[in-house]
């Protein structure tokens, strides 16, 4: 297969190529902004996804049996002060990769997420009407919607949720912070393993409680996904839901870390005031089952996954 990924300096991106690699596919992957820290045996091709002229002409020029779309801006703040740019890149560039795929008969995969909704639901599915509570989510729901609406293209939508793991190809970009969303384990795993404090907000407007997603487990479900003849939406993330406190006390006991390691923090006045217009889903709890029917597997649990990245973590490092 020749599969065309963007946003292949990211964190989903990276493990996608790397699976794909040992594989023996041939990679094309389009880069902007950050370049792979180090050499890499795939084709890299410079594109800016708001040109949307050079998106069908970088997909003409390769002719890839398969697109994974993965390449997104998640800067909350960014994202609402700059509307418009966001949307000519997040939907309408994901339209005109769309168009661009259909014409030369490849698969799009494109990469969603559990924030098209509001987290009021006790659970979700494949099937249930989105309710996006910010910009992005709203963005993802349009694409969703206006790839639905696309006849003759053959394509899967593949969401996500509170993804982790190592990124392959720019490790210095791997988020050391705290935030909002369900990522925060991706902070919560480097303060941990250097034996560090790790506060975990537990106070207002949290992403409390979603579905951890180990970013190599999450690449093979996309990869499936890619090779999968069936249209439509497919729920590619962990396939247990967890809350925040008890996720990072089994990040600790993954890591053999001290738990007392983990400050359970009312979450930071600052950063509350700054996000004060953005809203942020409480609880994206949501099913799996159909997708694991329709692909062939389902993905890891809480403990799989943490097991699985364990041992990705000390082959790294080593």
């Amino acid at each position: 297969m020749r599969l065309y990924v963007t946003g292949g300096t990211g964190l989903v991106g990276s493990n996608i190529i790397r699976l794909a690699r040992a594989r023996g596919g041939e990679i094309i992957a389009s880069q902007y902004g950050p370049e792979p820290e180090w050499r890499v045996d795939y084709e890299l091709d410079p594109l800016n996804l708001a040109d949307h002229d050079a998106i069908r002409a970088s997909i003409l020029k390769y002719k890839p049996d398969a697109v994974i779309h993965c390449a997104a801006i998640l800067d909350q703040l960014f994202m609402r002060a700059n509307r418009e740019l966001c949307w000519s890149i997040m939907v309408d560039g994901t339209r005109a990769l769309a168009e661009a795929c259909r014409e030369v008969g490849a698969r799009l995969v494109f990469v969603s997420s559990d924030w098209v909704f509001d987290g009021q639901v006790d659970l979700v599915d494949e099937t249930s009407p989105p309710n996006p509570v910010n910009f992005y989510g709203v963005m993802k729901m349009a694409s969703e919607r206006d790839l639905a609406a696309m006849d003759g293209l053959d394509y899967g939508i593949g969401r996500l949720a509170g993804i982790y793991g190592l990124n392959y190809a720019a490790p210095s970009l791997a988020r050391m912070e705290n935030g909002l969303g369900f990522d925060f384990s991706v902070y919560v795993i480097y303060r941990l393993a250097a034996g560090l404090p790790a506060e975990v907000w537990t106070g207002p407007k949290v992403n409390d409680v979603a579905h951890p997603t180990l970013a190599s487990d999450c690449a093979d479900m996309l990869l499936r996904l890619a090779a999968h003849d069936g249209n439509g939406v497919f729920h590619c993330f962990g396939s247990e839901a967890i809350n925040r406190i008890d996720l990072a006390h089994q990040i600790a006991a993954a890591f053999k870390a001290d738990p007392a390691l983990i400050m359970p923090t009312r979450t930071d006045q600052a950063v509350l005031d700054e996000y004060r217009h953005v809203g942020i889903p409480y609880r994206t709890r949501m099913s799996t089952e159909r997708t694991a029917h329709r692909i062939g597997r389902r993905a890891f649990n809480v403990n799989e996954g943490l097991t699985k990245f364990r041992a990705e973590w000390d082959e790294f490092w080593r």
